[in-house]
Formats: structure tokens, sequence, C-alpha cells
């Protein structure tokens, strides 16, 4: 089979032949739809993940965990699935049961009981880069790993369902109430997501923040109140204008560490900023979040994927988040 394949040289992946994979028992081989680029491919792809553990570029890499694909074989023992079913990532990533997290019922938190105090073991055996993902035109995948598409939901919409979780997960951290005002910085695929989850949470003003006049476009049909370039306005004192003390809540979801800088200035004291995106080492004035009485919370995977499903499946979303994501 055909599969994007990487180099080991910054952003260069190469069309190349490979093995298709073989289902065994208990499991599904699927065609690969249509899958999403998520901007962690892209850092993986620059080489910026390497602080992290297992986090470094290397070749023989096939990425791509937001798709659409459909079954075309099923293994032995598999039911309630047959050829032809559409599908996308469920998420589920299994749970040891037995850790800290688990027994809490944090299950989002587990990375397996011998790693309770480990950071970034979630990242696949071999690395962040492995050969099992969706930029290839054959995936094999277990049943609990999926969720099936009803049929109204295209599979460019099956491809956006696990980053539209991210934003759904965003939006609860943020605890959007009806009335709220927020910001969300980088309207991009994860931030238009946020954006739109939080009109559906009830936000009065919703103001998005890029440097992209085309994307801030985009936020615009999709319901954004307000749009802001900064390269065209003084954000921080325009912001506070336009909420008159600061916003409730402001969301990152780029991956620049002086945005969180400017989070601080910009919300209101006692407001609370949620970090979406994967931000890296950055220089920080703790002192001002005591003075501002600040909240912080970081969103990594804490929704289930079928929420964002339901919200796709029900006509939540616009034509334009599916379009802002084509390449």
């Amino acid at each position: 089979m055909k599969a994007a394949v990487t180099t080991g040289k910054l952003r260069e992946i190469r069309m190349e032949d490979v093995p298709t994979p073989e289902v065994g028992p208990g499991m599904l081989l699927l065609k690969t739809a249509s899958c999403s680029v998520c901007g962690t491919d892209l850092e993986y792809l620059d080489n910026t993940l390497a602080y992290r553990e297992g986090g470094a570029l290397h070749a023989g890499a096939i990425l791509g965990h937001e798709f659409c694909a459909e079954v075309v074989e099923v293994g032995d023992g598999v039911t309630d699935w047959e050829a032809g079913d559409r599908a996308t990532t469920s998420g589920f990533r299994g749970i040891c049961g037995e850790c800290y997290f688990c027994r809490r019922r944090l299950f989002s938190l587990c990375l397996g009981k011998e790693h309770e105090r480990s950071i970034y073991t979630q990242i696949p055996q071999g690395g962040y880069g492995n050969r099992s993902g969706a930029m290839a035109e054959y995936i094999v995948r277990g049943p609990h790993q999926l969720l099936k598409l009803p049929d109204h939901v295209s599979s460019t919409e099956g491809a956006l369902v696990e980053p539209l979780s991210v934003g759904v997960g965003a939006v609860e951290a943020a605890g959007i109430r009806p009335g709220d005002t927020a910001v969300v910085i980088g309207a991009g695929k994860i931030g238009l997501g946020t954006m739109r989850v939080a009109k559906v949470a009830g936000a009065s003003q919703v103001i998005a923040v890029d440097l992209h006049a085309n994307r801030l476009q985009t936020a615009l049909q999709m319901g954004a109140d307000v749009v802001l370039n900064p390269k065209e306005v003084d954000l921080i004192p325009e912001v506070v204008r336009l909420t008159r003390a600061g916003p409730d809540v402001v969301i990152i979801c780029v991956r620049d560490g002086e945005v969180l800088n400017t989070a601080v200035d910009m919300v209101r004291r006692g407001g609370k900023i949620v970090i979406v995106g994967q931000i890296p080492p950055t220089e920080v004035n703790p002192g001002m979040w005591i003075v501002k009485q600040l909240r912080f919370e970081a969103v990594l995977g804490r929704t289930p994927m079928i929420t964002a499903l339901n919200l796709i499946a029900r006509g939540a979303f616009v034509d334009s988040y599916a379009s802002s994501s084509r390449c």
C-alpha cells in the first residue's frame, strides 16, 4: 500500500510502498477515506517535540490520528461491525484500572500503574511517530478504538471529530456559562472548534485572535462576535475595551510561549486561562498571577469523542469548519 512516511529530515514526507497491515482476530482493517493534519504532526516534523521523551523526529514514521476510514475486512470474533461501516477514532487508549488515577475515576490521566509519576509516556512506543497512523491507504484498529459514523456525517467531518473534542474539553475546562465573555487565541482548526463550542455553551461574546486574515474570516463565518489581528490593533487595550474589565476566560490554542503572558495581561482579575496549545518552555511572571488572582487549567484528551461526534451529527457546526481544515 501507499503511505506518507517521514524521512527524518525537517518537514519532509515521502510517498512509499509499505506492507499492508494484516487483520488479526478481534481487529478491523480499514481503508482511509480522510485524514486531517494535526498541529502536533507539524511540530513533530519540525522536530520541536524533541524536548519530550520519544518526541524526536525520526525516519519511517507514518503520522495521522485524525481520520475517517471505511471497514474493508472484519477479523474473527468481531461483532456489530461489517464491511462498509465508516468510523473515526474513539480516542480510547486503554486504562489499567489499578493506578492512582483509575481508582479515582480520572481515567483520562491513566498511563498505567508503573507510570504513575510519568509525564510523557502517553507517546506510543517508538516515539510520537509510529507506523500505524492514518496517512496510509489502510490501517488496523480494534473496535474499542473506533466510533461508527452516522450516514449523514461526511468523511471530512468524521476526520474532525478528534480535534473538535479538544475544543469541547477546552470549553468544559473554562467553565463557560451563558453570558460569559471569551477570547480564543488562534483560529486554526482547534481554535475554530473551541470558538464554536463556546458559542454553543452560551458565551455572549467570543473574540477570535489570529495573525492570518483568512482564518479570521472563517471565524466570523462560524459565529465569532469580533475578530482581531494583533498586527493591526493594540490587542490588549482593544480586548479590555470590548469586554470592559477583560474577558472572563482566555483559551490559548497556539503553541507560542509569549501568548501565555499576553493572556495573563488580557484576562480580567479573577479570570481563567485555559491552555490547549502545547506551549514550549517559556519565561513567565507568576507574581502577576497572584495579583490578578488567576486560575489556570490545561487540557489534553479529557472529553469523550462521542460528545464531539454528536455535535457534528446534530448540525451544531457549519460547513466552514470542514472547509477550514482542507489543504
